[in-house]
């Protein structure tokens, strides 16, 4: 990737409560999330006005194994008070609201499948079935 002094890459690692601050994590553990995905860092930075770009293909050097993607956030203030500002945004507004929507499509397919049953008639015998013989 090439080098780009307007923006900051910001990684999940960094917010990943499960990870040591050896193994990326920029955060305390109170700051910190459990699971972050891009797609929360994406929703938060469009709240609070940032402009981005997403990098799927992008993995942390340090976990280059494992490609979570990546976030390019514009440059406005220092990249710990950026992350910590992202951070707080999850957690207190995009966690509870996609929450509210997994359980709203979770009931909505619950509602779906819990159809009445239909009687069926009873079961025809295999006599039944088969084409009457002409003699």
């Amino acid at each position: 990737m090439r080098r780009d002094n307007t923006h900051y890459f910001i990684y999940p690692e960094y917010f990943d409560k499960t990870l040591k601050r050896s193994e990326g994590r920029r955060l305390s553990i109170e700051d910190s999330l459990d699971n972050p995905s891009i797609l929360e860092i994406r929703l938060a930075a469009e709240k609070l006005g940032l402009n981005y770009e997403i990098r799927d293909s992008g993995s942390y050097p340090r976990q280059w194994w494992n490609p979570k993607g990546l976030i390019l956030v514009e440059k406005k203030e220092s990249k710990l008070k950026t992350i910590r500002t992202l951070s707080f945004e999850i957690d207190k507004n995009i966690k509870p609201a996609l929450e509210k929507k997994r359980k709203e499509v979770k009931e909505a397919k619950k509602k779906r499948s819990s159809k009445p049953s239909i009687k069926m008639s009873k079961k025809k015998s295999k006599s039944e079935f088969r084409p009457k013989r002409r003699r």
